[in-house]
């Protein structure tokens, strides 16, 4: 898309590019990630032990259940977040692998997750950081896990990620919010923009997380499979896509492998490579499915130009079957 065209566009008369643009913004100002930004993910108290880590901008789906890209995403952030607590020096933190059962229950608002680092894994020749999460919807625990990380080197030229509290504006307060110009964006920022754009006019404001984070998937014999194009509104401080989004689109493609009263209820994830390249690909099949349980193992695979495919990723859940009320009493 064309400046022109960027420019062209009312980011103040529509609250989800304002949103855009003020993830955008925070970037800018803390080195953090957009994923995290745009989902207003709010590092309110950075400790080992203890550390609240709130999501004040992922939207809730109708039955109530919260949008898993903002639910993974905030996982994976918590879980880092008393780690870094724990570090004495600047470093980047790769999720070797997560765990998070969810319990079912309906969210009421904001979500608050709390976390505890519980020292390194011992006798490995990286260092494994551990850590675990409760995280709750007033007082309904809507899911709890855990998660190893391991502790690497900042690459030169990245900026250490400023953990702080944030808030979104209220609508009123907008006027105040020192947005950048989307004529001024520039080379990633500029793709987010146009992005939000295009998923705007795919999806409208009511299904705008579907078409913005872009999962395609489809049934297939046997399971299902999916594709997510790669792009800037996806990727963490380093460009790979954020481990969050990356397991959000496995359990999307996992769900498809199903029909939809079957919802996850586990997942158990091996992160494997960085996800990059052009697009990702995944593989879902059905191991088992009884009658109110199932399993499904997806694996996530990418490619930079030039390579063949390798393996990112590796999840499996489980589902329950949704209990029917026309077939009680």
């Amino acid at each position: 898309m064309t400046s022109t065209a960027l420019a062209a566009a009312r980011p103040a008369d529509h609250p989800i590019l304002r949103r855009v643009l003020h993830a955008i913004h925070l970037g800018r100002e803390q080195g953090f990630h957009f994923p995290g930004n745009f989902l207003a993910v709010s590092f309110d108290h950075v400790a080992p032990a203890g550390g609240v880590t709130t999501l004040k901008g992922a939207p809730l789906r109708a039955d109530g259940s919260v949008d898993p890209v903002g639910l993974n995403v905030l996982a994976d952030l918590a879980l880092a977040s008393s780690v870094r607590a724990a570090l004495q020096r600047e470093t980047r933190l790769a999720t070797v692998n997560m765990q998070l059962q969810l319990t079912g229950a309906a969210c009421a608002g904001p979500l608050r997750a709390v976390s505890h680092f519980h020292g390194f894994l011992r006798d490995t020749a990286g260092q494994q950081a551990i850590a675990s999460v409760s995280i709750r919807s007033g007082d309904r625990e809507i899911a709890l896990g855990s998660g190893t990380f391991m502790v690497l080197d900042l690459p030169p030229g990245t900026r250490a990620p400023v953990l702080q509290a944030i808030d979104l504006p209220a609508d009123a307060d907008w006027a105040g919010v020192d947005l950048p110009a989307p004529g001024g964006l520039q080379d990633g920022d500029a793709d987010i923009y146009a992005t939000a754009l295009e998923a705007l006019q795919a999806g409208g404001i009511e299904n705008f997380s579907e078409a913005f984070w872009g999962f395609r998937t489809r049934p297939a014999a046997q399971g299902a499979s999916g594709v997510l194009r790669n792009g800037a509104h996806l990727g963490n401080r380093v460009g790979h896509v954020q481990g969050g989004v990356m397991l959000a689109f496995a359990q999307a493609t996992a769900c498809a492998a199903l029909p939809g009263d079957w919802p996850v209820s586990s997942v158990t994830a091996g992160f494997v490579s960085p996800g990059e390249g052009e697009q990702l690909r995944a593989r879902a099949r059905v191991m088992h499915r009884g009658r109110t349980t199932a399993v499904v193992r997806t694996e996530i695979t990418g490619a930079l130009p030039g390579q063949r495919d390798r393996r990112v990723l590796e999840v499996l859940t489980t589902h329950s079957l949704r209990k029917n009320p026309a077939n009680e009493g």
